[in-house]
């Protein structure tokens, strides 16, 4: 055998010694993973992380932490006892009178004092109905701008209806108009309630009140009323 050959067989040799060594190596590899397999299969038991002596690594914030930490307030609470002491009374509708609670009207001064530019607002009743109010209140009275609108035919009543929105009298052109108010402002028409309609040295007196209560539950959105034709010119007066 030539010296050739007998270093080829060598190397050959030591081939085969080296894939016998891996595959032996590989096998019990094979069979430690499969005794893991069966024992984490049989087992209860869940592997956790040991965090008894973990902390933050340096830059982050611990969420929980801050979450649980007090925080001061920056600013005072909003809610506080609401106080308005230039109400001294209320005086509904029937005339009924109330006062806040405490208060001694007996040890007041009963002579209000206004200033030079203030209105003194005085009710104005239908005829025959009194209108019950103390001397000694302060009454105030939203002012609002209003037009009148008569409608004296069918036509105008029809061209009424198409802007208007609600239920409205019935009326005979013939002898018959229908007066409407109307807001100048940008308050909402139905604020206006017609009160009455009284012939008054030559004029046709028209008596309304403003009320800013309850409009989602009117349906009309003006306020309007039949009378009988007539030429004289109206007096728009606004009442409590």
């Amino acid at each position: 055998m030539s010296k050739l050959a007998g270093q080829g067989m060598l190397l050959l040799l030591a081939f085969v010694a080296g894939a016998v060594s891996m595959y032996t190596w590989q096998r019990h590899q094979l069979r430690q993973d499969a005794a893991l397999l069966a024992e984490l299969e049989t087992s209860n038991s869940v592997w956790t992380p040991n965090l008894e002596q973990a902390s933050t690594a340096p830059g982050l914030v611990d969420e929980q932490a801050a979450a649980n930490a007090v925080q001061p307030l920056a600013e005072h609470s909003q809610l506080s006892k609401i106080e308005v002491p230039e109400i001294q009374s209320v005086v509904t509708r029937s005339g009924t009178f109330f006062e806040p609670e405490g208060n001694d009207s007996s040890a007041q001064d009963t002579t209000p004092v206004l200033d030079e530019n203030a209105v003194v607002v005085v009710p104005v009743a239908t005829p025959g109905t009194a209108v019950p109010a103390p001397a000694d209140t302060k009454i105030s009275m939203i002012e609002a701008p209003v037009q009148a609108l008569v409608i004296n035919s069918v036509e105008q009543y029809r061209e009424f209806k198409q802007r208007a929105r609600g239920s409205y009298p019935q009326a005979d052109f013939d002898t018959q108009q229908v007066l409407v108010l109307e807001s100048t402002s940008n308050l909402p028409d139905k604020v206006f309630e017609i009160i009455s309609l009284t012939p008054e040295d030559g004029k046709l007196v028209v008596r309304y009140r403003v009320n800013v209560f309850g409009l989602d539950k009117k349906t009309n959105t003006h306020s309007a009323v039949v009378m009988e034709k007539q030429e004289l010119p109206l007096s728009l007066i606004q009442v409590l």
